[in-house]
């Protein structure tokens, strides 16, 4: 099945500029995507990634940043609950107060009234209690980001020592780097729980990457089941990565607030058409070698 692929519009502008501008990294990107079109999601490792797991794994600072934005997102939408709640409440107050309803209606409202006020109560409660664990959470991701940022920097000065030839170094980083990853493995893990607990819908879209090594470039994508994967930032041949994610992880939060009706779905051919007319079967092949050779860099 092939997968259809979703591009705002600045995100079709950019690629239309840099294909213009640098045909042949616009043409490299366009065989990226293509990639997603060949099975999106289900390509799996290691072209397929979620995003946080990267993020643990190989840029622990981040992935913390990242699970703090995830939580005010969260916590934005809890407040927008509430909001709503106290509109419905106040306009149900001016039916009842209207003087305009019947005996039967009325009881109904004011039914309907006091079921309001105890859920709009629930839910700024819930609201408070879950700004304190965001303000909590912040406060202890920035203690572990002080403590991993330490770790590196013992790490870099015993990596220097030990190449001018000193055999001994006091305060090895080794063990520093591995409480530090243990304190954010479980500082990310009581994020998820929270999340867990606030259920699977309130959650915010659950990010991924497309890597392809060989070509040192990546997408990040979000999965609209079953079959679309909606591109948000590609980044190709960058020297720092981690300044990349903190950059590109910005631009993927804005993406996803996009209305809809700004958004273009393709699928293979339509895309091949409008950015590679002519070209549609060498960036199709180019898209099935990266694939290939992505698969076989696998550890």
């Amino acid at each position: 099945m092939n997968y259809r692929v979703r591009m705002s519009s600045e995100v079709r502008d950019w690629l239309a500029t840099l294909l213009a501008e640098d045909h042949q990294v616009g043409r490299l990107v366009g065989e990226a995507v293509t990639v997603l079109f060949e099975g999106g999601s289900g390509l799996g490792a290691p072209l397929i990634i979620p995003l946080e797991s990267l993020l643990r794994a190989q840029h622990p600072r981040i992935a913390l940043d990242h699970s703090y934005q995830r939580q005010l997102e969260l916590l934005q939408r809890v407040r927008r609950s509430v909001a709503d709640l106290a509109t419905a409440r106040k306009r149900l107050e001016l039916q009842i107060g209207g003087g305009d309803l019947d005996q039967e209606a009325l009881a109904d409202a004011r039914q309907r009234y006091g079921e309001l006020v105890a859920k709009e109560e629930r839910t700024a409660l819930s609201s408070q209690r879950l700004q304190a664990r965001v303000d909590g959470f912040r406060a202890r991701k920035e203690a572990v980001k002080a403590g991993y940022t330490a770790a590196l920097a013992k790490q870099e000065i015993y990596e220097a020592f030990a190449a001018l030839g000193e055999s001994h170094v006091p305060g090895l980083a080794a063990d520093d780097i591995a409480r530090a990853q243990a304190a954010t493995d479980e500082l990310l893990q009581a994020a998820a729980d929270l999340e867990q607990q606030l259920g699977v819908d309130a959650a915010p879209e659950a990010l991924s990457e497309l890597r392809l090594e060989t070509a040192d470039l990546r997408l990040l994508i979000a999965a609209e089941p079953p079959d679309t994967a909606v591109l948000l930032v590609a980044g190709i041949g960058r020297d720092d990565w981690e300044e990349w994610y903190n950059e590109a992880l910005v631009l993927a939060r804005a993406e996803l607030q996009v209305h809809d009706d700004d958004f273009t779905s393709y699928d293979l051919a339509a895309f091949l058409s409008e950015y590679f007319p002519g070209e549609e079967a060498e960036v199709q092949a180019g898209a099935h070698r990266l694939i290939e050779l992505n698969r076989a860099s696998r550890p």
